[in-house]
């Protein structure tokens, strides 16, 4: 009987102990964390979500395995959409949104499900530092045979609200430059490949995400940098005009410092879900943060020639709140310029 009951007592202290172990595991063991993109492979946005799955693991407890999911459509409306309101608020889905979406989605366009106020961001790695590029054979070799093109000159787009496009329209509406905006394309990729085969003439896109993908032809010549979308000359490009450079008056001037220099500083944000458990929400905040001073991870940026410029999830936030309290006057010109035509 003794015997008995030093067994049975051994069994259970044998019992609490794995379930005290189990309880102690990390939430993050044993599972798959995933990156959304709303663009199709090959682009800037999955380029750096795909550096950042191949490190930041390693510095979650746990150390989940970590995939990039492209979820495409509809210039990223799609994949934001979805993050917002379709995805398990459990900290096992991170979101790699554009930027413009969160500028349209606060100026009131239909179809944008979700509140850039209370997704809950998780840190940037860059900004979208846009350049415009065209081809050669288009014609359109500087910044002064665009403006005095005698027709409009096309360039390619995703769909209306997104940051590139967004851009277009800053040249056309707002700038004066002739253009015509051909929409429908599922990345900045897919219009830079348009550019190449002459569908069109030219299209802008993450500086980054240009050099990676297109060194050769920056080098040859047959692609050619004629405009750049920031506060100050990109390194590599520093006799480039800038877009503010193009603005002849105030007015001008003011709204491209709110679409084209304001919104670059949140255009490029990881996020998850609102509801997803503050503690979770800060392991992805520290481990971000850690793999932007990762060794591994910083030797694939400077091999790739990528601008690393990280941002806090509160830095981030605090952009995108400020950007709410814009006044109704300014919010309408700009939906008008950004949306023009759009649902008419």
């Amino acid at each position: 009987m003794k015997r008995s009951l030093i067994a049975i007592a051994i069994l259970v202290g044998l019992v609490l102990f794995v379930s005290g172990d189990l309880c102690a595991a990390p939430f993050y063991q044993g599972k798959t964390v995933r990156i959304t993109v709303g663009f199709s492979a090959g682009g800037g946005f999955d380029l750096w979500a795909r550096l950042f799955s191949r490190h930041i693991g390693k510095y979650i407890p746990g150390n989940p395995t970590v995939v990039v999911e492209n979820i495409t459509g509809a210039g990223g409306l799609i994949q934001t959409n979805q993050l917002y309101k379709g995805t398990k608020p459990d900290g096992l889905t991170m979101g790699h949104p554009n930027g413009g979406l969160i500028l349209s989605q606060m100026l009131g366009m239909p179809g944008y499900e979700f509140d850039s106020q209370k997704f809950i961001y998780i840190g940037a790695a860059n900004k979208e530092n846009i350049a415009f590029v065209f081809s050669k054979k288009s014609g359109i070799t500087s910044i002064d045979k665009w403006r005095d093109s005698p027709a409009p000159v096309k360039v390619g787009g995703l769909v209306p609200g997104n940051f590139m496009d967004n851009m277009d329209r800053m040249m056309k509406e707002v700038i004066g430059f002739p253009t015509q905006i051909i929409t429908g394309y599922k990345g900045s990729n897919d219009v830079i490949i348009a550019v190449e085969s002459g569908e069109v003439a030219g299209g802008n896109s993450s500086w980054d995400g240009i050099k990676n993908s297109r060194k050769r032809q920056l080098e040859t010549g047959d692609m050619i940098v004629v405009l750049q979308g920031v506060r100050k000359p990109l390194k590599e490009l520093p006799n480039v005009p800038k877009m503010i450079d193009l603005a002849k008056t105030d007015e001008q001037k003011k709204l491209v410092q709110l679409v084209v220099h304001d919104a670059n500083d949140y255009s490029r944000p990881f996020a998850v879900p609102p509801g997803t458990p503050s503690d979770r929400v800060e392991i992805l905040r520290k481990a971000f943060q850690e793999t932007t001073k990762d060794k591994e991870f910083l030797a694939e940026v400077d091999k790739m020639q990528l601008t690393l410029d990280p941002a806090t999830g509160d830095e981030l936030t605090t952009a995108v709140a400020s950007w709410a309290k814009m006044d109704q006057t300014t919010k309408a010109k700009l939906k008008d310029i950004l949306f023009k035509g759009e649902g008419k």
